[in-house]
């Protein structure tokens, strides 16, 4: 038993280090560590000319997890190829500090990434492991595979092994839900495997015999849940064109697994995914009852029906996205404003914030002929923003946020040198409609208010939703009157502009009827990253709120202490659909009313998943290692 405890404090030796060299030097950081070492002893460090396995890891951004990575194959292994494709962060610091090899090569695709790693590096060991950055061998795995190293290559009659993978889902295993086991090709003789030509979850294509091996290895992405809801972002969009061109095949792909219902089991699977799944009239609840019901997640507890709600949410993207591409349609300019109408008869200063919104802003831009000025504020735009501004006329301000007080809007606010009695702050996605400049032409110059709520009806999936819930913004001020609430948020947003921030005016206010349109011309993926940034934002500003004790409420509205009451009780997300859905008539939307609805459901679950994640980071004890 000796050797196999010298080896776990290795381990943890090993991983310390590698914490040390990120500057974490907290037990904290060590949990990743303690779970290397639930799975018992292993033979002592094989000697260097005993190593048979060569390892390929594929990184972007990856200095969370590349650590604990390498720290684990420390040692057994001969050759660490860390094929990264453009990390901004600290991977390539951490990797070159280690025995590994740190190789560039353009973004090529997640197949195509890996399989030129295969066909281009100085492989040379009678074995290749392909391992995630977010995945870590554990003591017992390792075990496993240096059985099989040390028969000869030619012994084996395998040409590659499935691995198992336990995952980790908000600190707390995974071990049901149809999640464990998790089996992915992996391990495979030198030369004998390719993965198929895919988008999005690629396999391995093997010349020869497979076999498993049970020991799992842990699977734990510590950049969080924001990442996680980017990455589901990115794969649906992904998955929605496999899925389309695997319905629209008159053939078998040119490279791959053809998809199949009489073929093996991944055929069959993948057949059912094209062509039936995603033509079930709910698949994502079929997904969740699969998951939480028949795969027996309740059995995880309340991580189990979280996780379950999470993936859920996924399939109901993609689905989303399907219909997207099915209805690939062009933009719904808004009717063009009565060419009769006054010109510049509202005294009222347009101020339209933005970053690369091409797509957005000619719409947005063609509806204020009849406001006094219109100044677009931009942030480092790189596609035509900035062109497009110009050619409508709008006064350009570059503005660049250093990561302190103020944000976009208060910014403008202090900066700007405004010539009218009113501001209103619009975004490149609403447009102004001809009833509403009416009602401001008629009410403004009488209002005794400070500020002016204002009412935006969506546009979604192609059509405008007439019920609902429809939202409000204090969006309209009078010039000098107050500025945007001031949030100490150094430390943790990276959002330049204030979002879910009011203004806090020193007078009344008062609400204009007519309503703006809100319809993004960007899709679904933009919209969903948009809304993962706001989630994150939301879950941080209730944290410190909660850190400190509730200070800084004394100007909210009523709308914001209502929220932040309830943003963290597991109903809020549900009894939102049902309002908007049910209470308010979604349902005579259609579809569109159906999707909108749920797509808030979603946001606000990540909103609760997020906060549950920064409550776990900071009430879990430090572990020991004794």
């Amino acid at each position: 038993m000796s050797g196999g405890r010298d080896v776990r404090i290795q381990t943890v030796q090993v991983l310390r280090g590698a914490l040390e060299h990120r500057g974490e030097t907290s037990l904290d950081s060590l949990a990743v560590s303690i779970r290397l070492l639930r799975y018992g002893d292993v033979p002592e460090l094989p000697r260097p000319g005993d190593r048979l396995i060569d390892v390929l890891i594929i990184t972007k951004n990856e200095e969370a997890n590349i650590g604990f990575c390498l720290a684990a194959l420390h040692g057994w292994t001969r050759k660490i190829f860390v094929v990264d494709s453009g990390s901004t962060d600290r991977t390539r610091e951490i990797v070159e500090s280690t025995e590994a090899q740190f190789v560039h090569h353009d973004w090529a695709g997640y197949a195509a990434q890996k399989n030129w790693a295969l066909n281009n590096l100085p492989f040379e060991a009678d074995w290749t492991l392909i391992i995630d950055a977010d995945e870590v061998v554990t003591p017992a795995l390792r075990a496993e595979i240096e059985a099989v190293l040390a028969k000869g290559v030619d012994e084996v009659p395998e040409s590659a092994f499935y691995l198992n993978r336990l995952f980790y889902f908000l600190n707390r295993p995974i071990r049901n839900c149809g999640y464990f086991p998790s089996w992915n090709l992996r391990l495979f003789k030198r030369g004998t495997a390719q993965y198929e030509d895919r988008a999005v979850h690629e396999h391995m294509v093997v010349d020869g015999e497979v076999a498993y091996l049970e020991e799992p290895m842990i699977h734990d992405d510590r950049r969080g849940m924001e990442h996680s809801i980017a990455k589901h972002n990115s794969y649906s969009s992904l998955e929605a064109q496999e899925i389309l061109r695997g319905r629209e095949a008159a053939g078998p792909p040119a490279s791959g697994l053809e998809s199949s219902f009489f073929g093996n089991a991944l055929q069959r699977r993948r057949w059912f995914k094209q062509k039936i799944y995603h033509l079930l009239p709910a698949p994502w609840l079929f997904r969740f009852l699969y998951m939480y019901v028949w795969r027996r997640g309740f059995l995880d507890g309340s991580t189990g029906l979280r996780f379950s709600l999470f993936i859920s949410a996924y399939e109901f993207l993609i689905s989303l996205k399907i219909r997207e591409l099915r209805l690939n349609r062009a933009p719904r300019l808004p009717k063009p404003m009565d060419p009769a109408l006054p010109s510049k008869d509202l005294p009222v200063t347009v101020v339209v914030p933005v970053l690369n919104e091409e797509k957005n802003l000619p719409a947005c831009l063609s509806r204020l002929g009849r406001f006094a000025k219109v100044v677009v504020v931009d942030s480092g735009s790189t596609d035509r923003t900035c062109e497009i501004a110009a050619e409508h006329g709008a006064e350009v301000v570059d503005f660049r946020w250093n990561g302190q007080f103020p944000k976009k809007r208060n910014w403008v606010l202090r900066n700007h040198e405004f010539d009218t009695p009113w501001i209103l702050f619009l975004d490149a996605d609403e447009y102004v409609t001809e009833d509403f400049c009416d009602e401001l032409a008629a009410r403004l110059p009488e209002t005794p208010h400070d500020g002016m709520w204002l009412s935006y009806h969506n546009y979604f999936m192609g059509r405008y939703l007439r019920h609902g819930t429809a939202f409000t913004k204090l969006a309209l001020i009078r010039t000098g009157s107050g500025e945007y609430e001031r949030i100490d948020e150094e430390r943790w947003s990276h959002l330049d502009m204030e979002v879910h921030e009011h203004p806090v005016l020193q007078g009344s206010t008062g609400k204009i009827a007519a309503s703006i349109d809100h319809d993004d011309y960007k899709g679904l993926e933009s919209y969903i990253s948009k809304h993962n940034e706001y989630s994150s934002w939301e879950a941080k500003r209730y944290s410190k709120l909660v850190e400190d004790g509730g200070a800084g409420q004394s100007y909210f509205t009523r709308r914001q202490r209502w929220k932040y009451g309830a943003i963290r009780r597991w109903w809020l997300a549900p009894g939102y659909f049902l309002v908007s859905y049910f209470l308010r008539f979604g349902l005579l939307d259609g579809f569109p009313g159906f999707g909108f609805a749920l797509l808030k459901w979603i946001y606000f679950f990540q909103i609760r998943l997020k906060i549950i994640e920064l409550e776990n980071a900071r009430d879990e004890p430090p572990p020991s290692v004794g």
